[in-house]
């Protein structure tokens, strides 16, 4: 007569189909998902990124150097001009960086939630006093977060922002404003909302233009950071950029972005 099995072999068997049914359930439910976000974000390629040497022109003909990338988000392809630093170059973001406490302060209700409440970028010390007030540590949570950029922010870093603390490439620039206008940051969808009527600069019947902008004028560096919508399609645009002369940094550098964007088939409605 034999012997029946043992309690510790049965457990082995029923914990062994187990894993293996637990392990196909996992890849049938999960696997697809993989496919779709692959789907959903778009990677800059070789097979998706086009040149156009009227950009560089434009940018030589107002005395600067730097980057400039544009993405529609439809086909997910991308117009740039040096590709290797809109990649791989990082710099100091300057007042762009005051979009995470301003959606920080407005996540925890230290700025109403009222349009007219928000304060302009160049208010630098307005937003120093917001950082203070948010508190270190619940910033590099949120820089951490968002994957913001590159740096060691010592304990007595001030205006870390801008002085090479913290450093962002064009690339994570492109990324952050793209996440914003889907409302896929990690903050709440209403101060999202709300920040992006903030930057909304132009709206009329052919386009809406946002963006975020900051300029160095002591070092001639500028960003301008946002999206266009045209027939409710948004296209995202990073322009970073260095003076070669002193008085081209405050040149306007949002006259420079238009100058591109109209070379580019913008501002007219009929994209």
């Amino acid at each position: 007569m034999n012997a029946p099995p043992k309690l510790g072999v049965f457990l082995l068997v029923l914990s062994g189909n187990f894993v293996s049914r637990f392990k196909e359930t996992i890849m049938r439910k999960i696997f697809p998902l993989f496919i779709v976000l692959g789907l959903l974000y778009t990677a800059c390629t070789p097979n998706n990124v086009k040149t156009d040497d009227a950009i560089v022109k434009i940018m030589d003909s107002a005395n600067v150097t730097g980057s400039f990338a544009l993405m529609e988000n439809g086909s997910g392809q991308f117009t740039i001009t040096n590709l290797s630093a809109y990649k791989d170059s990082a710099y100091a973001p300057l007042n762009t960086f005051f979009a995470v406490p301003t959606l920080l302060g407005l996540d925890k209700g230290y700025i109403h939630q009222g349009i007219n409440n928000l304060i302009a970028f160049d208010s630098v010390n307005y937003y120093k006093e917001l950082i203070s007030k948010i508190g270190r540590v619940n910033m590099l949570k949120s820089i951490d977060s968002l994957q913001y950029g590159k740096g060691i922010i010592s304990a007595d870093s001030a205006m870390y922002w801008a002085n090479n603390s913290l450093r962002i490439t064009p690339d994570e620039q492109l990324g952050f404003i793209k996440k914003l206008y889907f409302t896929k940051l990690p903050f709440q969808k209403r101060s999202q909302e709300l920040f992006k009527k903030l930057i909304l600069k132009e709206d009329n019947t052919s386009y809406k233009l946002s963006y975020i902008d900051a300029v160095d004028t002591e070092k001639g560096n500028s960003w301008i950071v946002g999206y266009i919508e045209e027939n409710k399609h948004p296209y995202f645009f990073v322009l970073y950029t260095h003076a070669m002369k002193p008085i081209a940094a405050s040149d306007n550098a949002s006259a420079l972005l238009k100058r591109i964007l109209l070379q580019q088939g913008f501002l007219k409605g009929v994209r």
